[in-house]
Order: structure tokens, then sequence, then C-alpha cells
């Protein structure tokens, strides 16, 4: 016969098995329907699209006044629309990588300050901003 202690610890096993579990199946993240480039185009010209697909609060990272990286959330309220990026190839540089689950872009300038780094993820098989880091000195 197993103790009361046993039974309290597989109990709460299953417990945390569950609750871990149902967590995944709640946010409902795995591959996108939607073309992330048919997404990107319209999340980076129209506003109110944007304020659909950004999940705020938005965790990330800023640079604070002090000049040091701090986590940070952007919330709707002071939210300022991304826009697309008129990147002069010769200053800056830029990382773009796609998969079905994933997409980073990273746009920064080697040695100069700059770094911004955007996350997407397919949510309800949509495309959502998810992370920003934005260290811009």
């Amino acid at each position: 016969m197993k103790s009361v202690q046993q039974r309290s610890v597989v109990r709460w096993g299953l417990y945390l098995a569950l609750l871990t579990s149902a967590a995944c199946k709640s946010a409902n993240v795995g591959t996108a329907k939607e073309d992330f480039q048919e997404f990107y185009q319209r999340f980076l010209t129209d506003s109110l699209f944007q304020m659909e697909r950004v999940q705020f609060p938005l965790p990330g990272e800023r640079v604070s006044a002090d000049g040091e990286d701090t986590d940070y959330q952007w919330t709707k309220d002071e939210w300022i629309m991304l826009k697309e990026f008129d990147l002069d190839s010769t200053q800056f540089k830029r990382d773009l990588q796609v998969t079905d689950t994933l997409v980073t872009d990273e746009i920064y300038t080697p040695g100069a300050g700059f770094y911004f780094k955007m996350v997407y993820e397919p949510i309800k098989r949509k495309w959502y901003l998810v992370y920003l880091v934005d260290q811009s000195l």
C-alpha cells in the first residue's frame, strides 16, 4: 500500500501534467493559414489591422534613458504604428527568417547602436507580432 505522501506526489504530478497540456492547447500556436508576406504588407500599411495583430501587452526589450537594455511591455495606448523601413543597404542590414511557425525580422547597423527585432507567430492560424526589441541609441 502506497503511503499518503507518495499518493500526494503522484496526484500533484498528474495535476501539473494536465495544466501543462491545457496551457499548450489553449495557446493555439501552430502553423499559419495565411501567407506571411501578404500579412506583413498589410500589417505595415493598415493601422487598424496592425492594432488587431499585436499581442498586447507586447513583451520585449527597450533601451532605457541610461542606455541599458530593459525588459519592456508595450501597451495599446502608447503604440506607434510600425511602418516599412526604407533600408539603405550600405548602412542597414536585415535578417528575415521565415518558417511555418516563426518569423524573425532583424534590422540593424553593425557597430552603430541600432538594432530592431520583430518576432511573429501564428495564433489560431493567423500571424501576430508577439515580441519586439528596440535598441536604437
